[in-house]
């Protein structure tokens, strides 16, 4: 059974977040730690979801100030809030109407329904949600793109081995050797080992299962690594997606 979740830890994992933003200057590179309440971040939880970065979007920084969605996760007024399901991306003002409709959020529910079935939606809001690095980067083409990577992998890496996951899924599995991905940053930092693969979802995207093998948690932990799911359109594309995934999910031990 899972701890309790380490409050304390926690929010010194949210100033860090906080003291890199400020670091690299917060005008453009504003920092979103968590995306699940952090009741859910307790040590062995059965499964993470992870991305690369937080979108660096203005409007969604407008969005978030408006909304002030860290407080909502910090004090709990929405019960297991998840940011794929309570928040809406598409706008710079709240709007109830439109949260969960952006398409990074329709295709996790998509992929959580695929895996978990009816209880994908428990699933996803006990998961807990953050990406490996917890900054955003505007473009491909920042600057500062490579101080953002140096700094955050290391922030993200230190909150995977406190939760000590008993299997990773990823939303960024770009695994040549100049890609930043979370797939790469996973390469760079554990042992990750790629056992399968489904490739020819359009637009030729792939689906990478792989082991981590790492003798101080004295286990293999299963990796699930997705495509990048913000590019990842409602209808032929999601469905075929999903349609992998259900085909190769039982030639793996994950979830």
């Amino acid at each position: 059974m899972a701890a309790s979740a380490d409050l304390k830890f926690l929010e010194k994992m949210a100033d860090k977040a906080k003291c890199i933003e400020d670091k690299l200057g917060s005008k453009d590179h504003w920092a979103k730690p968590f995306y699940s309440d952090l009741s859910v971040f307790r040590r062995g939880v059965p499964t993470i979801f992870i991305g690369l970065n937080p979108g660096g979007d203005r409007k969604s920084k407008k969005y978030y100030k408006a909304d002030d969605s860290e407080t909502k996760m910090r004090s709990g007024d929405i019960p297991y809030f998840n940011a794929y399901l309570d928040e809406n991306w598409g706008s710079s003002t709240y709007n109830p109407e439109g949260r969960g409709k952006s398409t990074l959020q329709i295709a996790t529910k998509r992929v959580f329904e695929t895996l978990f079935e009816d209880e994908w939606e428990t699933t996803l809001r006990n998961t807990p949600c953050f990406n490996v690095i917890p900054v955003c980067s505007r473009k491909s083409t920042d600057s500062k793109i490579n101080d953002i990577w140096n700094e955050g992998v290391q922030w993200g890496f230190e909150l995977i081995s406190y939760l000590k996951p008993q299997s990773i899924i990823l939303f960024s599995n770009n695994r040549s050797k100049s890609a930043k991905s979370a797939w790469r940053a996973l390469d760079q930092n554990l042992p990750l080992i790629t056992s399968d693969s489904c490739s020819g979802i359009p637009p030729n995207y792939s689906i990478y299962i792989g082991v981590i093998r790492n003798n101080s948690w004295k286990k293999e932990l299963p990796v699930l690594g997705l495509p990048p799911l913000y590019r990842v359109r409602e209808g032929k594309p999601l469905n075929a997606l999903c349609e992998k995934l259900s085909e190769l999910m039982p030639r793996c031990s994950f979830p």
